[in-house]
């Protein structure tokens, strides 16, 4: 049996690995260091506002969804509180009236595309088709002003950020992330982790569709007294950005 023989590769093939090495490490420290920069770039989404004044946006995906919807709208109205729902196009045509009545309590509507799919690294033509047609379905129902876009689980890619900042429209991402789909997660835990990361003009990530969002209903209790006893005020994102 003949032993095997290391073959050392050769002075050129280890220089090429190095530089990969160092190249490869180099790319990555200066993705870290650009992620800061990149959040403040509006380009790219809007995470939260600079301001010293105790505000918060609540925001909610998915909707609308009763009871969830209707549950929230009553917790926020026995506050006094407002708050920005993203919508899902095709949710707005099986729930109109849940639509209506966010409308009518003063709250904000924004756009959560048409089919709730990944939008990175789609066309153009399913990109615009996503954001004009439930633009369209919020325009039925008497939105005005302004309609800002989350992208459903933030994904985008340069497509899609093009063609909002063609049309002058917000792309709205989030500093706080409730994480309230986790599954063990309790709406006291939801809460805790909600109190524990705002900071003035922090924008807040909930759900009040894509399932059972009574945990959310609970956890918004929950931080809606304990945030309004540390002296904040909840606005909506239109409202929150007025102040930059």
């Amino acid at each position: 049996m003949k032993a095997v023989r290391f073959v050392p590769l050769r002075p050129k093939v280890w220089q090429k690995v190095i530089r990969l090495f160092l190249a490869t490490a180099i790319a990555l420290i200066l993705m870290r260091n650009a992620l800061p920069l990149i959040r403040q770039i509006s380009f790219f989404g809007l995470y939260q506002v600079a301001t010293p004044e105790k505000v918060v946006a609540l925001t909610y995906d998915d909707g609308p969804a009763p009871p969830y919807t209707e549950a929230i709208l009553e917790i926020l109205d026995d506050y006094q509180a407002k708050a920005t729902f993203y919508v899902v196009g095709q949710n707005i045509e099986i729930y109109p009236d849940t639509v209506r009545k966010t409308i009518a309590a003063g709250h904000e509507l924004s756009n959560h595309s048409y089919e709730h799919k990944y939008m990175a690294f789609r066309s153009w033509d399913y990109i615009t088709n996503e954001v004009d047609k439930t633009d369209q379905l919020l325009r039925n129902l008497g939105v005005t002003g302004q309609i800002d876009f989350r992208p459903p689980w933030g994904r985008r890619c340069f497509l899609l950020p093009l063609y909002l900042h063609q049309q002058q429209k917000r792309l709205v991402i989030w500093d706080v992330d409730s994480f309230d789909w986790e599954i063990e997660a309790s709406p006291v835990d939801i809460a805790a982790r909600v109190i524990g990361a705002v900071q003035p003009g922090s924008i807040v990530l909930m759900h009040d569709g894509g399932g059972d969002r009574q945990r959310t209903v609970e956890a918004t209790d929950l931080i809606l007294s304990q945030l309004t006893e540390a002296g904040y005020r909840f606005v909506t994102v239109a409202e929150l950005f007025e102040l930059s």
